[in-house]
C-alpha cells in the first residue's frame, strides 16, 4: 500500500489547531461529567446492595419422618363408659374406651379402644365413631407387654394444622396405674436447609399441635450445621441442637427476624421459613470458661445462640436470664441448664459496660460428704464455671466410682447411683 504525503496549508493548520483545542475542551467537559456521574453510580450500587441485604433468606422445609423420638407430649385422655357406634370383637373386661385430644378444640378429639388383655389398640382416625373402618388404626403392642403398660409404634396421628389435616408420626405409650394416661413420642418434623452469611444450616420446625395458639411457631426450632443433619437429636439431654422458637433470633453473629408460613401446592405441603436481617444495638459480652460448644441466652429482646464463641463477643443489648450451655471436649459433652444459676440473677448487656458470662470448663469431679446418723452420704457433682454440670447422653451402665482411703490403706469403695 502506497503512502501519500500530506501537506497542510495555513488554513488547514488553523482548522487543525481549532479542532484539537475543541476536542480538548470536549474531553475536559466529559471528564467533569464522568466525575459527577461516578459517585452517583456508586451510591446506586450501594443502595442496591443494602436493598438486597434486606431481602429475607428463605428456607423450604419438607415433612420428614425419623426412626427415633425427639420429644414426648402427654395427650389429654377422657374415658367413656358406652361403646362406640361400631366396634371390632374385643377380648373382655379389660377394655378402656375414650377420646384423645389432638388439638385445642372439641372437634379435634379422636376415639380409641384399648384392649389391654389382647394388647390391641383401635383408633378412630377418621373420627366417625366407627372403629372398624380404619385399617391403619389397628395396632398391636410389642412383645413382653403387661396389661398396665403397653407401647404402640409407628402411629400416624391426624393433627389439624394451619395447612389442614396432616399426619405426624408417633409412638404411643398407654399406662393404667390407677387411671389411664397416654403420651406420644414424636418421630417427625419439618426439615430444610438455609445459608446464612455463607454458613449452611439445618433448620427444623417441631411444632406443638396441642398448643392453643395452633401456630407453626408454637414449638421448637432445630438449628445446627448442615453437616450434622443425619445425627440423632432430642429436645432432652442438654445438647441444645433445638432451641425454643423465637421471632427474634441472633445466630452466627447476626440478628434476624424469623417467620413461618405454610406453602401449599396441591397435595404437597411445605413450610416456608424466612430470615430477615436486623440491626439491633450491640454490647460486649466476656465469657470466662472454655470448651463451649453452644450457649443460649433467653429472656431478652433476642434469643441469642452462640456456637464456639470467642472470649469476647458482641450480642444485642438487653437483659437476659441465666444461660443454658453445652460443653464439648473430644467425644464428651456436658451441659448446664441454667436452673442452678437462678440465684445469680440476670445478665445485662449494654453499650457502655461489658457484661460477664461465667460459664464453661474445665470441669472437675467433686464429691460432697454429709453425715446421716452412722452413715456417710456421698454426692457426686461435676463442677465448672457457673455451677454443676451434667453429662449429655450419660451411660448409666457405667456410673462414677469412688474409693475411700485411710492413709495409704483402701478402706472402702463403691459406685454412685443415679438420682
Amino acid at each position: 500500500m502506497a503512502v501519500v504525503p500530506f501537506k497542510m496549508n495555513r488554513q488547514s493548520k488553523r482548522l487543525a489547531t481549532v479542532t484539537v483545542k475543541t476536542t480538548a475542551v470536549v474531553l475536559c467537559l466529559l471528564g467533569i461529567a464522568f466525575a459527577s456521574v461516578a459517585p452517583l453510580c456508586a451510591q446506586d450500587s450501594a443502595a442496591r446492595t443494602d436493598s438486597l441485604a434486606l431481602q429475607p433468606v428463605t428456607a423450604h422445609l419438607d415433612y420428614r419422618e425419623i426412626n427415633y423420638s425427639v420429644i414426648n407430649w402427654g395427650l389429654p385422655l377422657v374415658t367413656r363408659s358406652s361403646a362406640f357406634k361400631k366396634e371390632p370383637a374385643l377380648s373382655g373386661s379389660k377394655v378402656i374406651r375414650g377420646t384423645l385430644q389432638l388439638g385445642s378444640s372439641k372437634n379435634e378429639e379422636m376415639g380409641f379402644a384399648w384392649d389391654r388383655s389382647a394388647g390391641k389398640l383401635y383408633l378412630d382416625l377418621n373420627r366417625n365413631l366407627d372403629l372398624t373402618d380404619d385399617p391403619a388404626g389397628v395396632l398391636s403392642c410389642g412383645s413382653g407387654f403387661n396389661d398396665s403398660f403397653q407401647f404402640f409404634a409407628n402411629v400416624r396421628l391426624p393433627f389439624k394444622t394451619p395447612a389442614g389435616n396432616r399426619p405426624m408420626l408417633a409412638d404411643l405409650n398407654f399406662n393404667h396405674y390407677g387411671r389411664p394416661t397416654c403420651s406420644a413420642a414424636m418421630r417427625s418434623f419439618w426439615q430444610g436447609k438455609v445459608t446464612l452469611r455463607g454458613e449452611e444450616w439445618e433448620v427444623g420446625l417441631l411444632a406443638n399441635p396441642l398448643d392453643q395458639r395452633a401456630s407453626l411457631e408454637s414449638g421448637n426450632l432445630l438449628l445446627r450445621p448442615w453437616s450434622d443433619r443425619n445425627k440423632p437429636f432430642s429436645l432432652y439431654g442438654g445438647a441444645l441442637d433445638a432451641v425454643p422458637f423465637s421471632h427474634n433470633l441472633f445466630v452466627g453473629n447476626q440478628a434476624y427476624q424469623v417467620s413461618c408460613t405454610n406453602e401449599v401446592q396441591g397435595d404437597i405441603v411445605k413450610v416456608q421459613m424466612q430470615f430477615t436481617v436486623q440491626h439491633p444495638k450491640l454490647g460486649e459480652l466476656k465469657i470466662t470458661g472454655d470448651f463451649i460448644q453452644r450457649a443460649m441466652l433467653e429472656g431478652g429482646p433476642y434469643l441469642v445462640v452462640l456456637d464456639k464463641p470467642a472470649a469476647v463477643i458482641k450480642v444485642p443489648i438487653g437483659r437476659y436470664s441465666q444461660p443454658k450451655v453445652c460443653l464439648k471436649k473430644g467425644d464428651l459433652q456436658a451441659y448446664l441448664d441454667g436452673q442452678t444459676q437462678a440465684a445469680a440473677g440476670h445478665i445485662t448487656v449494654s453499650e457502655a459496660v461489658p457484661a460477664l458470662l461465667t460459664v464453661g470448663g474445665p470441669l472437675t469431679n467433686s464429691v460432697s460428704v454429709s453425715r446421716e446418723g452412722r452413715k456417710l452420704a456421698l454426692n457426686y457433682r461435676l463442677l465448672g464455671a457457673g455451677g454443676a454440670y451434667q453429662m449429655v447422653s450419660q451411660d448409666r451402665s457405667h456410673p462414677p466410682e469412688f474409693a475411700v482411703y485411710q492413709g495409704d490403706k483402701k478402706v472402702g469403695s463403691g459406685k454412685f447411683e443415679f438420682g
